[in-house]
């Protein structure tokens, strides 16, 4: 099999509907794709990251845009099942981004973000709950019983902020 070209796996992301959404009866016309949750992600990124000293915002949107990459080729994992395969599922995505992705950069960061070694990776993962928050909020509004995976996503978010100090920043994200 040829390595796949960063176009071809942002094509594919387009085209990947969530699955935690349609599960939960949201259709596959307007549950979010995982490039829309990707480019949320770093949206919220910039909007957290520029508020704190020393952060690397460049490698900080990079791990929001890049945290997914590997469902281009797994398809999108519900948590329930990925929290269950562990570590298996991290060596699974390892190995097919190596295999199947060309670009040394990309393989960097993807591997640094599953990692979570260093501040801007753990804030990602931060922006990534946030993200899935927010939109998970959206379709309740609609009428969609996604309320475990908004109320799952909140939990990981005030466990991540009070660990971080960063209670301030984050509410005034999520209740903007």
């Amino acid at each position: 099999m040829t390595k796949n070209r960063l176009v071809q796996i942002a094509r594919a992301l387009i085209s990947l509907v969530r699955s935690g959404w349609m599960l939960r009866g949201v259709p596959s016309s307007i549950a979010e794709s995982v490039a829309d949750h990707s480019f949320l992600t770093a949206y919220i990124c910039i909007e957290i990251g520029s508020k704190i000293k020393s952060v690397d915002i460049g490698k900080l949107v990079l791990y929001s845009l890049l945290h997914d990459v590997s469902e281009a080729f797994t398809g999108d994992i519900v948590k329930m099942v990925s929290l269950r395969v562990g570590a298996m599922k991290m060596e699974l995505e390892l190995n097919l981004i190596e295999e199947h992705v060309d670009n040394p950069l990309v393989k960097k960061l993807f591997r640094e973000y599953l990692e979570q070694k260093d501040f801007e990776s753990k804030l990602a993962k931060l922006c990534n709950y946030i993200a899935t928050y927010l939109i998970g909020l959206e379709y309740k509004r609609l009428g969609y019983k996604v309320d475990d995976i908004v109320d799952n996503a909140y939990r990981d978010i005030m466990e991540m902020v009070k660990k971080y100090n960063l209670e301030k920043i984050v509410a005034d994200v999520i209740n903007s």
